[in-house]
């Protein structure tokens, strides 16, 4: 700078061990194509330094006029000096202006037009006060562009340099430690390598880093505290609770200023440089944050926990979830973090979806097994959803909620959280019992939130829904989604939506889901209900590929964790239906595998079971799957059609038939259970009596399937059959059919083995060798290996490893893990 106008700190040089600071001088350079660059901060971060670095390195440029100037010390008339020394040098100009404060000689007005009436000038504001730059209006006119102080702090390399100016013997694993101990500040740096360099200190330890770092961090704070001209005591230390100041945050701390009123506390802390503006809060500089917090801590942890839960309750009924969902995270209260997450959850997703996973890792991986902490993961973390521990996970939670006999224990959230926690252990009876308990203290419950009547009423609807008792679960899902806010509303219609589709009103659930189409809340993990419906719609609209497709991309969180016993059965019936029935049943055993983590119901775990009889039935081996159906799966209304139509395909085509008229007429099933044993009872009729086959069944069947736009149970009808019940049917379901695919028609190439095929087949394992065969059944290894050539061409398969994996896919063989 060839020209130094009066008011210029000229008495502070810069120190010889300042290192250069190549990243923020890259930014500033950048943000220089603007009229206006602002880089904010408090004390200590860099600002001055940065700024005559900046003025060194933009000095080297022969066709730019640089100027730095105080702007708290710039006198009257410096803005005409400032015009008188630019028009004696290039055209270009860039004027500095460090330490400006708002008011002052050299306020904004004047700043604006030296830019009016100048256009070739571009002006640099360093200050840690609010200035009337960041005007919506002035940006109408001027580009102007903040620099936040994240921009100011030094690199990792940074520190290492200034650290080496100062001649310390240092290792890279202290450098890491004391970059990561003093957030990158540049006064923290040069406090600690000063202090290193006087006592002729070296750095090689996490232990010399640490010290280090709690000294400058001390005196950084020792000299903010001196300039702040009132007492510290642990009221104004409550202040580091927050990340941020507010008058309203302060008075929700309890913080008692002293002197002065909160607002006069908060404008002394920016002005001793404490705190910086961010928005329309102070932000109070880290290294002082931490350490106020760390003192007032040891001396008053009770006053931190009171102030910390008054903060939470503030920023979450401000608005503000996320930061104190991050907060709470911070300071480790994890039934506080669950609490947050479990009210304010969707707040959260919409306003940083990226954040949640995060903290759900740090409630995953820190918190202990408490009753709101396993009810927010189970919502929110797939993979809670997914882990086989978490039935054990709902137990622990389970001993810590209190007897449900006591007044606490009998509370709606007390008992909202046991009915959620008992199903996820697969205490079904319990859970059932306690939602009957859930429901009578709702209706008698007076105040209740809106949110907490519509998670109650939600948890008694599912109770239902899993243990089959689909009209009570419809009402109480009914009553959740009136009540819910937005997010948890749709939740609540995803559930009813698959309850519809579940029974056959595919009109309803279709209104329910294009009702929804829009909503943002369909992405985020209380919309995955509504996902599971619409699959299962674009499967009842005949593109089992598309429904395939979105079951494939389903993390099944919150709203499909217990949904998904259906959602397996129209994912195995969309292989189906797509040409993929080789594939069906590797699917199913990786739904299947979720009975470890999610325990069905008997109710979800017939679903399950039919949809592994129709893959069977697919696969042309439904003798194999009228053998599922033993035991405690017994003829039911629910079992019935599928007993039906294995039955009908394992040969027994009159026992079919009077079993499918009797469950499909006699017993009021609902529309979906009704038309698929009406389907079987038609392909049986016209087995038995061909072209004689009684019409009226036919036409109830049709009639059924119009009313309720339901159509998928005709595609039970195997490719043998279907001429002829074509020709029984209307014209108009005739054509409506005649786009339909049937499940059997990917099945024509099933490997059909030889028994003596079979029996090698059973004995083939990874590891078992052709002697360990042959022995085992008494033959030669001749005829073994003959059995294994024919084996391996019908599977289309070289070596036994495909083998037994092909096997698997169709069929063919069993684990003894699955049903």
């Amino acid at each position: 700078m060839d020209s130094v106008p009066p008011g210029v700190r000229t008495a502070r040089r810069a120190s010889r061990f300042w290192a250069a600071r190549p990243a923020s001088l890259a930014r500033l350079r950048q943000a220089l194509a603007g009229d206006v660059v602002l880089v904010r901060g408090p004390a200590g971060v860099g600002k001055s330094s940065l700024l005559r670095q900046f003025a060194t390195l933009l000095d080297d440029d022969d066709q730019l006029g640089v100027q730095l100037v105080d702007g708290a010390l710039a006198g009257p008339g410096a803005a005409e000096r400032i015009v008188e020394a630019f028009v004696a040098g290039p055209s270009a100009h860039v004027l500095l202006v460090d330490n400006h404060v708002e008011g002052s000689e050299l306020s904004t007005d004047h700043l604006l037009q030296l830019l009016r009436s100048d256009p070739d000038l571009r002006i640099v504001v360093a200050t840690r006060h609010a200035t009337g730059l960041e005007s919506p209006l002035i940006a109408l006119e001027f580009d102007v562009h903040v620099l936040p102080t994240d921009a100011l702090l030094m690199t990792r390399d940074e520190i290492a340099e200034v650290l080496e100016l100062n001649g310390v013997v240092t290792t890279d694993v202290a450098i890491d430690d004391l970059a990561e101990h003093i957030h990158g500040w540049p006064a923290l740096a040069q406090l600690s390598a000063a202090r290193l360099r006087l006592e002729g200190l070296s750095l090689r330890t996490r232990g010399e880093a640490a010290a280090v770092a709690e000294y400058a961090g001390a005196a950084l704070t020792t000299d903010f505290e001196n300039r702040l001209q009132i007492p510290v005591t642990d009221d104004i230390r409550l202040l580091a609770v927050a990340p941020y100041v507010t008058t309203e945050i302060a008075d929700a701390l309890g913080v008692d200023p002293s002197i002065g009123s909160t607002g006069e506390l908060i404008t002394r802390l920016q002005d001793a440089g404490l705190a910086w503006p961010s928005s329309t809060r102070l932000t109070l500089a880290e290294p002082v944050r931490e350490r106020w917090l760390r003192d007032i801590t040891a001396r008053a942890p009770e006053r931190v926990s009171a102030a910390r839960l008054e903060l939470l309750e503030h920023l979450v009924g401000a608005g503000e979830p996320l930061l104190a969902a991050q907060l709470a995270a911070a300071a480790r209260q994890w039934d506080t973090l669950a609490g947050i997450l479990r009210s304010s959850g969707p707040e959260i997703w919409a306003r940083d979806a990226e954040c949640l996973p995060g903290l759900l890792d740090e409630l995953v991986s820190s918190a202990p097994a408490t009753p709101y902490a396993v009810d927010a993961l189970l919502a929110l973390d797939p993979r809670t959803a997914s882990s086989p521990e978490t039935p054990a996970l709902a137990v622990t939670a389970l001993s810590h909620l209190p007897d449900a006999r006591t007044p606490a224990g009998a509370s709606v959230e007390a008992l909202t959280l046991r009915v959620n926690l008992l199903r996820a252990a697969g205490r079904f009876a319990l859970s059932t019992e306690s939602s009957a308990a859930l429901a009578d203290a709702l209706r008698q419950a007076r105040g209740l939130s809106a949110e907490t009547a519509a998670e109650g009423w939600y948890q008694v609807g599912m109770t239902a829904f899993a243990m089959g008792k689909l009209r009570d679960a419809r009402i109480a899902l009914t009553q959740s989604e009136r009540t819910a806010p937005p997010a948890r509303r749709l939740r609540a219609r995803g559930a009813i939506a698959v309850l519809e589709l579940l029974e056959g009103d595919v009109p309803g659930a279709r209104a329910l889901v294009e009702a929804d189409a829009d909503e943002t809340w369909k992405s985020s993990p209380w919309g995955e209900g509504l996902r599971v419906a619409e699959a299962w719609l674009r499967l009842e609209e005949g593109d089992a590929a598309q429904a395939r497709a979105l079951l494939d991309d389903l993390p099944a969180t919150a709203g499909a964790r217990e949904l998904w016993p259906y959602a397996a059965s129209v994912h195995a019936l969309s292989f189906l239906l797509s040409g993929a029935a080789s594939d069906a049943l590797g699917l199913l055993r990786v739904w299947t595998a979720r009975t470890r983590s999610t325990p069905p119901s008997h109710f979800q775990s017939i679903h399950l079971l039919t949809a592994r009889a129709k893959v069977l039935i697919a696969l042309r081996q439904a003798r194999k799957a009228t053998s599922l159906f033993e035991g405690p799966y017994g003829l039911s209304a629910a079992t019935a059609p599928a007993i039906a139509l294995s039955n009908l395909y394992a040969g027994r085509t009159h026992e079919s038939f009077v079993m499918s008229v009797k469950w499909g007429l006699h017993h009021e099933p609902s529309p979906r259970a009704a038309l698929e044993s009406l389907v079987v009872s038609i392909v049986a009729d016209v087995r038995l009596n061909g072209a004689s086959a009684h019409r009226t069944t036919v036409q109830r069947a049709e009639a059924l399937s119009a009313r309720h736009d339901l159509w998928s149970p005709w595609s039970a009808v195997a490719p043998e059959d279907r001429a002829m019940v074509l020709k029984m049917l209307s014209p108009e379901t005739r054509e409506r059919l005649s786009t339909g695919r049937s499940f059997f028609a990917s099945s024509v190439s099933v490997p059909h083995l030889t028994k003596r095929e079979q029996v090698v087949l059973a004995q083939l394992t990874p590891t078992s060798t052709i002697s360990d065969i042959a022995r085992a059944l008494v033959v030669s290894p001749n005829t073994v290996k003959t059995q294994l050539q024919g084996l391996y061409r019908k599977l289309e398969v070289s070596d036994r490893s495909s083998a037994i994996r092909a096997a698997h896919a169709w069929g063919l063989i069993e684990t003894d893990s699955e049903m």
